[in-house]
């Protein structure tokens, strides 16, 4: 039912937005070689590639960080060049060997540049197929004026030459004879306002359509209106003919030419194709490092072991969007390791419980697809073999499946696969049946998951869960900020207890009567609602706590000044004593 991969399923890519990720990267990238692998690019849970994709990338925002001279990434990929080097007796054309000029050029210039900047040994290894040469671009430039025409030498052959020569010097003689013609023209009255056009690349009279018969010569065309009418003089027609016959024999030399330079290039087809791999790839990395440089983002610190700490850590997209409307984005704080491998998120709705799990499951789906994160960079962060997700609503209308038969699904899905090398996200947990009972068989699910041995991100307002969470060793209970006097959230996670749903504290501050809602309290348990008002009353507290001891810290800091201060003047004192004794 699910489609997975060797680390995700397709329904946690998509729950996690990662598509959206990938068409940012692909923005950033030159090929479109490079852009299709951006494409395809998934997570993956082989770690010793993923740290030389890491490595690669780090090194290559670092030398754009330090703002280091780096040959700028700019080439036409060389596939046409490639196929015909490939066919004996194929010709490559002017721009391919161009295009091959440019690329070993750029080549030779990363070479150089990683042969005296011994610190980017991962990303050298891009080029480790290539090799710095001049041969390739001394044989083009000795052919191909590359800078200024772009276009085969004159001197490239004496037969060239001879034919380039003849060329000019019957273009001479053309543009004589017709300015002869057309001054004999103008004094005549015969011509239009602009004298002259060009058809063919053939200079023609622009003759007004009533004199036409005037004037000798063969018609090429006439204007849109027929007020015009194109002649080319007479006194040109053979000289035209035999311009003609030089450009076919110009064509046929260049093609000459070019099927001998072909021929000299093909032993150098496994260097051109180390060329357009090395630069291709390249270019993968160039745009993972643009986008972590556009994501401030960084490598954190990672370990073997399944522990993680991660300081700083933003939500990408969110970041982007609340960056265009001038919004601030409150950073989370991720700490897990296998004696805390279980984190149970509760609070209020609309809280920000689910977008911090989406910004753990992202970030570590980038990372484990070789992308950097953002988050402070003294983080720590460490590789899953699996990671699934089962966020949101997510009904099946192929199978007529109701919500919460999806998720009894997904469920059975994560039961089957789990192991403690797995990462679970589970939004809502246990949502979708009757409370009671939903209630408790998410419990059982959550001891089996537990048993496991496996990591998770669980959001829940199931007080049975948190129970759970508090009672077993390894789990830990979090809450999401709320600000008590506005009941507003603050988008910030808190570990070690749970939260409050500030369900009719919420309810009263939207204007719902006080006598509906102490009628609805009486409808539930007594202790059901005395746990959430002692969790609501803890949560106070420990805000209380928060501001005290902030303000402790801050007198604290104040007396070490004013110690400072009196040790200076006491200094101060018995250096003049001192000095008067």
């Amino acid at each position: 039912m699910f489609k997975t991969t060797a680390f995700t399923d397709s329904q946690t890519l998509q729950e996690l937005q990662f598509n959206d990720i990938l068409f940012q990267l692909g923005g950033f990238a030159v090929s479109k070689s490079a852009v299709d692998q951006l494409n395809e690019l998934i997570p993956s849970n082989r770690y010793k590639s993923l740290i030389h994709q890491l490595n690669q990338t780090k090194e290559r925002l670092d030398i754009i960080l330090q703002k280091r001279t780096f040959p700028a990434l700019e080439f036409d990929e060389l596939l046409s060049e490639l196929k015909f080097l490939s066919i004996e007796d194929a010709v490559l054309s002017l721009e391919g060997f161009i295009r091959i000029h440019d690329a070993s050029n750029l080549v030779n210039a990363y070479l150089k540049f990683f042969e005296h900047s011994t610190s980017f040994s991962s990303l050298a290894q891009v080029f480790q197929d290539c090799y710095q040469t001049d041969e390739l671009v001394e044989r083009i430039t000795k052919i191909i004026d590359v800078k200024q025409t772009r276009n085969i030498k004159d001197d490239a052959t004496p037969e060239l030459a001879r034919i380039r020569h003849e060329i000019k010097i019957i273009r001479q003689k053309i543009n004589r004879n017709f300015d002869r013609e057309m001054r004999k023209l103008i004094k005549d009255g015969l011509l239009g306002e602009t004298y002259e056009s060009f058809i063919d690349n053939r200079r023609v009279l622009t003759v007004q359509s009533g004199f036409k018969r005037r004037v000798p010569g063969t018609i090429l065309g006439a204007s849109k209106t027929g007020s015009l009418t194109y002649i080319e003089p007479k006194v040109n027609q053979e000289l035209n003919h035999e311009l003609a016959c030089l450009f076919d024999d110009e064509k046929k030399e260049i093609y000459r030419i070019l099927k001998a330079l072909t021929a000299q290039f093909r032993i150098h087809l496994p260097l051109i194709q180390a060329y357009q791999t090395a630069l291709v790839s390249f270019d993968v990395i160039n745009a993972k490092a643009r986008l972590a440089f556009h994501m401030e983002a960084t490598l954190p610190a990672l370990s073997k072991e399944k522990t993680l700490h991660w300081t700083l850590a933003y939500h990408p997209i969110l970041r982007e969007n609340n960056r265009n409307q001038g919004k601030r984005t409150i950073p989370q704080e991720f700490s897990l390791d296998e004696t805390h491998r279980m984190l149970v998120i509760s609070g209020p709705n609309a809280g920000g419980k689910s977008l911090t799990m989406k910004t753990f499951g992202l970030l570590q789906c980038m990372l484990q697809a070789g992308l950097l994160i953002p988050v402070h960079p003294d983080s720590k962060a460490c590789f899953f073999q699996q990671l699934y997700s089962d966020i949101g609503d997510n009904q099946s209308i192929e199978n007529e499946l109701s919500t919460y038969s999806y998720r009894l699904q997904r469920m059975k899905f994560f039961l089957e696969r789990s192991n403690p090398n797995t990462f679970l996200l589970l939004d809502e947990f246990g949502t979708g049946s009757d409370p009671e009972l939903g209630g408790a068989l998410a419990e059982i699910f959550f001891e089996r998951l537990y048993e496991k041995g496996c990591f998770a991100i669980i959001t829940t307002h199931y007080a049975a869960i948190k129970f759970k969470a508090s009672e077993l060793a390894h789990a830990v209970n979090g809450a999401m900020k709320f600000d008590i006097k506005s009941l507003k959230p603050l988008y910030q996670l808190e570990l070690g207890m749970p939260g409050s749903s500030f369900t009719f504290e919420v309810a009263l501050k939207n204007g719902i009567p006080f006598s509906l809602i102490n009628r609805a309290k009486k409808k539930i348990e007594v202790g059901k609602v005395r746990f959430d008002k002692t969790i609501a009353t803890l949560q106070k507290e420990r805000s209380k706590m928060e501001k005290t001891s902030q303000i402790l810290k801050e007198e604290e800091i104040k007396a070490r000044e004013e110690g400072k201060k009196m040790e200076t003047i006491n200094v101060k004192i018995k250096q003049k004593l001192e000095s008067y004794q």
